[in-house]
């Protein structure tokens, strides 16, 4: 490895017939290409990487927490992951997506109603 990097929180991957899932449209991806992806993902119960072919990535919201560092460790992490979310809290290079997701615009702010943009009449 050149150097070392930021890790995302973790993601939680599924079979694609979780039951867990339904009614959720998420992406199936490879098991080897979850793994290339995701390296610090965490299984479902519904899901065992020797087993399925494919999965699905589901991206998790953690609750607002400060890092408390784990005995989980990768060789190319700038530090050990994060025990409540898998991370390591740095900042990342570029936003990672889940697989399916676009980036959207900002919203354009709201104009205030008692703002002129027009002259008054004279």
């Amino acid at each position: 490895m050149t150097g070392k990097r930021e890790y995302p929180p973790a993601v939680v991957v599924h079979r694609p017939d979780c039951a867990e899932l339904q009614g959720r449209l998420l992406s199936q991806l490879a098991t080897a290409e979850i793994a290339r992806q995701y390296p610090n993902g965490k299984p479902h119960h519904c899901y065992h990487m020797h087993h399925d072919a494919v999965g699905v990535v589901e991206p998790v919201e953690y609750p607002a927490h400060p890092y408390e560092e784990s005995t989980v460790t990768y060789p190319d992490a700038s530090r050990p992951m994060c025990r409540v979310c898998g991370g390591t809290h740095g900042v990342l290079d570029a936003l990672v997506l889940p697989p399916g997701a676009a980036r959207t615009s900002a919203p354009q702010q709201p104009t205030s109603p008692n703002v002129r943009t027009e002259a008054p009449d004279a």
